[in-house]
């Protein structure tokens, strides 16, 4: 079993990285909602068509990235 803090590291330098490539490449990225969905936050946004499928492909492609990127 991996120590705790291994994940921990992992998390935290995969986070940094993504955020990282995130403010480096030239596309408009969904901005992150400050409260939870259930409070109101994307609500402006999810009221558009498709609006859901969109917010999870874009996720999906966010998370696939992370993958890619070697730090």
């Amino acid at each position: 079993m991996r120590n705790i803090y291994d994940h921990r590291e992992r998390m935290i330098a995969e986070t940094g990285a993504w955020l990282s490539w995130a403010l480096k490449v030239d596309i408009e990225l969904p901005r992150i909602p400050r409260r939870r969905v259930d409070a109101g936050g994307f609500g402006h946004y999810l009221r558009l068509p498709h609006a859901r499928a969109r917010l999870d492909r874009w996720w999906n492609k966010a998370l696939d990235a992370v993958d890619r990127i070697r730090y």
